[in-house]
């Protein structure tokens, strides 16, 4: 397993990073929230997460321990797997997080893209015990959303959730697309297809 990489920051995706280490540039999968604290060309230190399948290996990294833990916690819940963790920690601060499943706010969990009332209330059930207490909380932590992609982008990425895409695979469409000279609805239909053949 990889615990950590420390690099630079060869790009930003909107929901990956490019690290370089030793020439070597690891596609790492992260949250919104550790985006956002990173800029291009800065060294940081990546704390990863190895997630192994038959047909597939992939890291997912973040800046802080406190969001790599809350992340693991997430998807030992049935139903979430790592694209549904990494769609929780771009919507809330980690803090919110716990703070939601704490209140058993589930109306606030099942804002987050692709889950669902059901699965919402999963989380909470489940996790109740594990995440700390409200007392733990900071009173000064951010408790609101993340902010989201802004522009011509974010409108596309929410007409293809609206479409019944989660916002990971929506962003990472349209990460692989060129979008230069095109309208919206040309963006979507290709990125509808690209999806598509992702699935």
């Amino acid at each position: 397993m990889i615990s950590y990489i420390k690099g630079e920051i060869a790009k930003k995706g909107l929901d990956y990073i490019i690290l370089e280490n030793n020439n070597i540039g690891y596609f790492i999968n992260t949250s919104l929230s550790t985006l956002n604290k990173l800029k291009e060309k800065d060294h940081e230190l990546i704390l990863t997460y190895m997630h192994i399948r038959e047909d597939n290996i992939s890291l997912f990294g973040f800046l802080t321990q406190d969001e790599m833990e809350l992340f693991k916690k997430l998807i030992t819940v049935n139903g979430v797997g790592p694209k549904v963790g990494l769609s929780i920690l771009s919507t809330y601060e980690s803090n919110t997080v716990r703070e939601i499943i704490l209140t058993d706010d589930a109306a606030r969990m099942s804002k987050v893209p692709g889950i669902g009332k059901k699965t919402a209330s999963k989380i909470i059930l489940e996790l109740k015990d594990k995440v700390g207490t409200l007392e733990s909380i900071p009173a000064s932590a951010q408790r609101e959303m993340i902010p989201q992609p802004s522009g011509e982008s974010s409108d596309i990425i929410d007409a293809l959730v609206s479409l019944g895409f989660s916002s990971f695979d929506a962003r990472k469409a349209l990460d692989a697309m060129d979008l230069t000279g095109k309208s919206e609805n040309d963006i979507i239909k290709e990125a509808l297809k690209n999806i598509t053949r992702q699935v």
